[in-house]
């Protein structure tokens, strides 16, 4: 961090500062994971662009990253992704803000949203932590449910986007199977029932994250 060099042992610095650091170490731990509620596998607050700020599902390639699939086993194997899903292109034409890349659960093979390795995502409506955010895009159904993200990009194969959005009170789509593209998806099921689609807190913010996803969506 750049601000940290003007800091050393015993070294008085301006509260401003020091406030600035200290907001930083709450939205990342050491490991790069988002501290908190579990609902980021990578959080970028602060990240460049303009108009929407969009968060992406673990399960989805963004280059430069590992895509986890939720497993600790890939998250510490595998190479980083050389290239962008093809699902991401509008979006980087667009130069949307993105805002991380989301928790779900391992292999986005269950509906709960649980996760050991990297963490449950903390569904807001339940104040005891005892409610399940769903799954399997749990930390996209979190991430726009508490504010952070205006649009999450989901997976779903018999449910993933469906149940969270449920569970967390916000909308998601499952779009027909082929409409998305699904190269640079981890692929979840062999008979052709992997689908992307957009999470948003309403509407129109659904309509806007479909049209990230399928070109002239919103002009129709």
């Amino acid at each position: 961090m750049e601000k940290s060099r003007f800091l050393s042992k015993n070294q008085i610095v301006s509260v401003t500062l020091l406030a600035g650091l200290l907001s930083s170490c709450t939205y990342l731990t050491q490991s790069g994971r988002s501290s908190g509620d579990h609902a980021f596998i990578h959080y970028w607050p602060q990240s460049e662009g303009s108009g929407l700020r969009l968060a992406v599902k673990d399960l989805i390639d963004m280059k430069g990253y590992v895509t986890s699939a939720g497993s600790e086993y890939i998250a510490k194997t595998n190479p980083p992704a050389k290239r962008d899903a093809q699902c991401l292109a509008i979006a980087r034409e667009r130069n949307v803000r993105f805002v991380g890349k989301t928790n779900l659960t391992e292999f986005a093979v269950t509906v709960s949203g649980e996760n050991s390795y990297f963490g449950t995502p903390v569904n807001r409506w339940d104040g005891k932590n005892k409610a399940i955010p769903g799954g399997s895009s749990s930390g996209s159904a979190v991430a726009v449910s508490t504010g952070r993200a205006d649009v999450a990009i989901g997976t779903d194969t018999g449910g993933s986007i469906r149940v969270p959005a449920a569970c967390c009170g916000i909308f998601g789509l499952k779009t027909t199977y082929g409409l998305v593209s699904t190269k640079g998806v981890f692929p979840i099921s062999a008979k052709h029932l992997d689908t992307v689609g957009p999470m948003a807190a309403d509407i129109p913010n659904l309509v806007k994250g479909m049209d990230l996803l399928q070109r002239g969506f919103a002009s129709r």
